[in-house]
């Protein structure tokens, strides 16, 4: 699709928001543009006034970044501005796209991360956006972007591109097509196998599957399933965190064109597997599951209840089943369809910027030659 809005045209401004009564007037806004643009879950007004309540309730100001074309609303942002200090001798000042640079606060890991942009001219408004970021903000050092998808990234260092960039991580995401029919191939036959074997033992158990999109079944999930993933996860878990469980719940209180998905496997007395997945437009997205482990290694709760959800979309008239960022076998099994996401640190070009890569170049070679 070509521009059709002029970047000559594009008006970018930025304001303070201190509080969440500020935060509340933006949904109209944010939601109109949200469904002109071409955006996954993550930028969804449900995802981003959940992180930006919970970042307000933790001190932190958030500055909304937004872009106009004749009195209409074209692009938004939500950045929040912090220091780090690294190596103890340099001190940075930098500003974060819809996270906080806080882990406990970040747990809930944003993907997909852009501006939201209206379709018809992303590449000029992202660029419009960002050239007003850096002149706006003279004291920053550095701008985090992540994570995001290869394409997003490469337009926005080209836009950057006298900054020095400091990759923290690449990652690969998976994404499955979804067959209408609702004969969807898994890219491994052992694991259409064991599928198979597992769905059939599971249903002469007695299991049931269920899904459902009623947020009060959301809520109770949520409930089952953290006791479950801090038993795998242990303190990787979000839900060790009580930001992260309060993000989870807030998707809740919020609303708008998206869904909250939420499936069991369980039986009159067990839940045995929960799974939590979002609905935007013609994607699941999956977010994050548990599962207890059966004494039968011929029964694989997870990748049965993956494949239950899957055949769900199906149902729903769903195109993709997109396991998100993270390079794990379980995702590798079910689809070779793959995504390049990247988070990025945008380094201002200056003396304490060059002395930290010289040094870091530095170290690095010396620890190759040990």
């Amino acid at each position: 699709m070509s521009e059709t809005i002029p970047s000559s045209e594009i008006i970018v401004k930025s304001h303070k928001v201190n509080s969440t009564a500020q935060l509340l007037l933006l949904e109209n806004k944010w939601t109109t543009l949200f469904n002109r643009a071409d955006s996954a879950f993550f930028l969804s007004w449900r995802w981003i006034a959940s992180f930006a309540h919970n970042a307000l309730d933790s001190g932190y100001t958030l500055y909304l970044t937004e872009a106009v074309h004749c009195d209409e609303t074209v692009g938004l942002g939500l950045f929040v501005k912090t220091q780090e200090t690294r190596n103890i001798l340099f001190r940075y000042t930098q500003l974060y796209l819809h996270k906080t640079g806080d882990d406990a606060l970040d747990k809930s890991w944003i993907e997909y991360n852009d501006f939201v942009l209206d379709a018809r001219a992303p590449k000029a408004i992202r660029a419009a956006m960002w050239s007003f970021v850096i002149s706006h903000f003279p004291d920053v050092d550095e701008f985090i972007l992540g994570v995001s998808e290869k394409d997003v990234c490469d337009e926005t260092g080209a836009i950057l591109k006298d900054f020095w960039v400091r990759d923290y991580l690449h990652s690969v995401g998976y994404k499955l097509p979804i067959s209408a029919d609702g004969d969807t191939k898994y890219k491994s036959a052992q694991t259409r196998s064991q599928i198979r074997r597992s769905n059939k033992l599971i249903e002469q158990m007695g299991f049931a599957f269920t899904v459902s999109r009623d947020t009060k079944d959301y809520l109770s999930a949520l409930t089952k399933l953290q006791p479950m993933h801090k038993n795998t996860w242990q303190e990787e878990s979000g839900f060790c965190t009580g930001t992260f469980v309060k993000h989870m719940e807030l998707l809740a209180q919020y609303n708008d064109s998206t869904a909250l998905i939420s499936a069991e496997l369980s039986d009159v007395n067990n839940v045995v597997a929960v799974l939590i997945g979002f609905v935007h437009k013609d994607t699941f997205y999956y977010y994050l599951s548990a599962n207890e482990t059966s004494n039968n290694n011929k029964i694989k709760y997870g990748l049965s209840l993956h494949h239950f959800v899957i055949h769900w979309c199906s149902q729903q008239d769903l195109k993709y089943y997109d396991f998100l960022a993270g390079d794990y076998r379980y995702k590798r099994s079910f689809t070779d369809n793959t995504l390049q996401f990247s988070y990025l640190f945008f380094q201002r070009p200056s003396l304490k910027t060059k002395l930290e890569h010289w040094l870091r170049g530095i170290k690095k070679r010396l620890f190759s030659k040990e």
